[in-house]
């Protein structure tokens, strides 16, 4: 399974769906999907703006977890 790690990350930096959707330019029905930690997939294009709005590598975006 992948984990979506949106959600804890908007958390820690006191953000919100709103905020990732202005922002890192995502449709806010993506953002606020991710930020629940739902969906079944996401774009290169999706992935490279969450990484570049945290600041961070693509693993701390998306983990994956053994069944």
């Amino acid at each position: 399974m992948i984990k979506v790690k949106v959600g804890q990350l908007l958390k820690e930096r006191g953000k919100n769906a709103t905020d990732l959707m202005r922002d890192a330019r995502i449709a806010y029905t993506t953002a606020l999907r991710l930020s629940k930690g739902e969906g079944d997939g996401m774009s290169f294009a999706v992935l490279d703006r969450l990484c570049a709005f945290f600041n961070v590598r693509v693993e701390d975006i998306i983990e994956y977890v053994p069944d």
